[in-house]
């Protein structure tokens, strides 16, 4: 054997010699990145007890006082207008004094009137009829507004979650890529690795901590989403409590049955009723209103003087303006509201049925990954590690068995993220919420 060949020999047979124990130093370091994410899931379950859950968002999002104070805005201008169709208009007293210069002498008249209008055809009771009706669908209104004002909290209660659990998963393994890469560039002065297998680990750290900045600033943002519409700082959503994952999606059937009675679409029956009734009282237009009047005059002169009652009757001619024009708007809008009406409620339903099968598989869909993936992955780990110990599989098929782990928790996240959001979607569109 040449003295070259006996240097290759021997660089070979070092190599064979330290790379076991390559492979355990980093297996070493893999079981202590694992046992660090279990002293983290420690210090989670420690501050589960200051965590936020969906129902207490929900309910501070609806006890803010300006959201508090704007609904009740809006009911007060509706209830207003109930107050002032239902009252009868004012009387109205009137005074005169009238002077005439005689011959002989001057005569001076005056008379003091109260007078008071009276609605006979009970257009006034129509009216307020129509501003009870427009009452009822502010009030249908408001509750569409609330069952809104829940969805998006909930929807950015589901995103924020999902960052956060998306942003500790990406934490976890760049941990593990970390400490890895450390050791293998500890290594690598030593000539016990190659350059390749240094360079690709210190581009996958590269790519972690890439993926986790990106992370962490989508979870900032969301976390200011959900401060802004729960009304808390957004250091107090910082720790959610919950589970992505629906329990259970509800019977089609029972969605349905409420359907009709959904706020929307009973606030447009209303401003439909309201509009019959403003049109009923504009068809009595021809009868006019009357005005009553009693009063006493007085009348002095140079040689004598009187005083008696004044009785009126008064009231307009329906000759021109027999309110046709509101007759008119009110048919109009009574047309425009129930075909709104009709076409809300189509879309509704399909909408309904569609949103149910969405929610329906991706849970199912959800259910399946979580229940088949966990096994086939943990195996394909287990199997690389085992491989890397006997020398038999490399440092790139470790790292693969690293992301394929992060790829299934992140892809089950996702799954569980847009059932959510399906589920949200469906609870709104039937018009029940489990917060109301």
């Amino acid at each position: 054997m040449s003295r070259e060949s006996s240097r290759t020999w021997a660089l070979l047979r070092l190599h064979q010699v330290h790379r076991p124990i390559l492979r355990f130093k980093l297996l070493a370091l893999t079981l202590t990145a694992i046992s660090f994410g279990s002293v983290q899931a420690e210090e989670l379950s420690i501050t589960e007890s200051l965590a936020l859950t969906e129902r207490e968002v929900v309910i501070s999002a609806l006890s803010r006082p300006a959201w508090i104070e704007a609904e009740s805005g809006r009911m007060a201008h509706a209830e207003s207008i109930v107050t002032e169709t239902g009252m009868m208009p004012n009387p109205v007293f009137s005074f005169s004094r009238n002077r005439l210069g005689m011959s002989g002498g001057d005569i001076t008249e005056r008379a003091v009137e109260v007078s008071q209008s009276f609605d006979l055809s009970g257009r006034r009771s129509l009216r307020h009829e129509a501003a009870t009706q427009r009452l009822d669908a502010q009030t249908f209104d408001a509750r569409m507004r609330r069952l809104n004002t829940i969805a998006d909290v909930r929807r950015s209660f589901a995103v924020t979650m999902h960052h956060v659990q998306i942003q500790s998963a990406l934490g976890l393994w760049l941990t593990r890529i970390e400490q890895a890469a450390a050791m293998t560039a500890k290594l690598a002065k030593a000539g016990e690795v190659s350059g390749y297998d240094q360079r690709r680990i210190e581009r996958e750290a590269q790519t972690a901590r890439t993926r986790l900045t990106l992370a962490q600033a989508d979870a900032a943002r969301s976390r200011e989403m959900l401060s802004a519409l729960s009304g808390k700082k957004p250091d107090e959503v910082t720790h959610l409590l919950g589970e992505l994952l629906p329990e259970s999606t509800p019977a089609l059937e029972g969605v349905q049955a409420g359907l009709r009675q959904r706020p929307d679409l009973a606030s447009l029956l209303s401003q439909a009723e309201a509009s019959e009734r403003e049109g009923q009282a504009a068809r009595r237009g021809w009868i006019p209103d009357l005005t009553l009047g009693i009063g006493q005059k007085s009348l002095e002169e140079p040689t004598r003087s009187g005083n008696g009652a004044i009785v009126g009757v008064s009231f307009s001619i329906p000759l021109f303006d027999r309110s046709q024009a509101l007759q008119q708007r009110s048919l109009a809008d009574q047309q425009t509201l129930r075909a709104e009406h009709q076409l809300a409620v189509s879309k509704a339903d399909a909408d309904l049925r569609g949103a149910w099968q969405q929610a329906d598989e991706l849970r199912k869909a959800a259910l399946a990954y979580r229940s088949e993936s966990p096994d086939s992955t943990q195996g394909l780990t287990a199997i690389a590690q085992a491989a890397y110990q006997s020398g038999e599989a490399g440092l790139l098929e470790l790292l693969d068995a690293y992301r394929t782990e992060l790829d299934f928790s992140t892809t089950a996240l996702d799954l569980a993220l847009r059932a959510r959001l399906a589920h949200i979607e469906l609870e709104t569109l039937s018009g029940v919420s489990s917060y109301e």
